[in-house]
């Protein structure tokens, strides 16, 4: 079956099984935005009206100004925090768990893999420093899906966020983000005797062995293939020349250029060892955070889908290639 035509039978399952309970959870998420939204935008002009008309009675002593409209902002805030419903989660926060756990794992179910999801857990930094994709100075990672693949390979995969730290001039620490998305890992029941590195194109393959996310000499490690197609999309790096030609063969190279061109989506993948890491700069996409568009939205779906499909397929190709491939001793 084409890999469409089964999504929109799982889609059409998904539909029918949850957009009642999920639509009226977001329509409670829904009012508990607008109300918040509500609210601060009515403190706020109070605010600025009070203060408009305490400056000017109290010119130019507006020091008085300020600590009345400090207390009006703490008072206000209190008000807010005494009207809130007591011992209830947010209709946000309980919309977005409800997605979570009936929608993702209705999707995971879809697939014949034996796959269990942990939204409140992830992937451990470990994992993702040996993956070598950056350095980070901050790393977080939840809605974590691990299992046993039909092949008996063990499976997980998780959203992930990883920071770098600046300090500016009054000594004040900033995050900023270095990668938000997804990251899959995969155990091979074979060793894989040498180090593949497939990342995004740069043009300036040299100087990526000195910027500050890199960790390996990446340009004494270049493979170059005979594909100009994929060679515009991808730079290999492998510590093994003729294992990489063995293992990204025309079919697998293929593969790789079709789900890049289909889902406008960049990745980039590691194998060494006994483990496949592919990570996806999909986003932030397991939040729910849009509360004005229909829960079910049929494209954010299609996107995990196809990261679930592309990684089951090209990990299963990727493990045949490693076991029928001689270069033990």
């Amino acid at each position: 079956m084409h890999s469409d035509e089964k999504f929109e039978q799982i889609y059409s399952r998904i539909v029918e099984n949850n957009a009642e309970d999920l639509e009226s959870s977001r329509y409670g998420a829904k009012n508990e935005t607008v109300r918040n939204i509500t609210i601060i935008t009515i403190v706020i002009i109070i605010g600025f009206a009070l203060y408009s008309f305490l400056y000017k009675t109290f010119y130019p002593n507006d020091e008085i100004a300020h600590f009345i409209i400090f207390i009006y902002g703490v008072i206000a805030f209190l008000i807010y925090i005494k009207t809130k419903p007591k011992g209830q989660k947010s209709r946000i926060a309980q919309y977005k768990d409800d997605f979570k756990t009936k929608v993702v794992k209705a999707l995971l179910d879809s697939f014949e893999e034996n796959i269990s999801y942990c939204p409140h857990q992830g992937i451990s930094s470990s994992s993702y420093i040996d993956a070598e994709f950056e350095k980070y100075d901050r790393y977080r990672s939840e809605d974590l899906m691990q299992g046993v693949l039909k092949n008996n390979c063990n499976f997980s995969m998780s959203e992930i966020l990883t920071e770098y730290e600046t300090t500016d001039k009054d000594g004040d620490r900033h995050y900023h983000t270095l990668f938000c998305g997804i990251m899959s890992k995969v155990e091979t029941p074979k060793p894989f005797n040498a180090c593949l590195y497939l990342r995004k194109d740069r043009k300036d393959k040299n100087i990526l062995a000195r910027a500050f996310r890199a960790k390996l000499p990446f340009d004494k490690l270049r493979v170059e293939l005979d594909s100009q197609e994929f060679e515009k999309m991808f730079d290999v790096y492998c510590s093994d020349k003729i294992i990489a030609m063995q293992l990204l063969t025309a079919d697998i190279m293929q593969l790789l250029i079709e789900f890049q061109e289909e889902m406008n989506m960049e990745y980039e993948l590691t194998i060494k060892n006994n483990l496949i890491y592919i990570r996806f700069m999909s986003g932030e996409m397991f939040e729910t955070a849009n509360v004005m568009k229909f829960s079910l939205d049929k494209s954010t779906l299609y996107k995990y889908y196809r990261m679930l499909n592309f990684t089951f397929t090209l990990t299963d190709k990727l493990i045949k290639l490693i076991k029928d491939t001689e270069y033990n001793d």
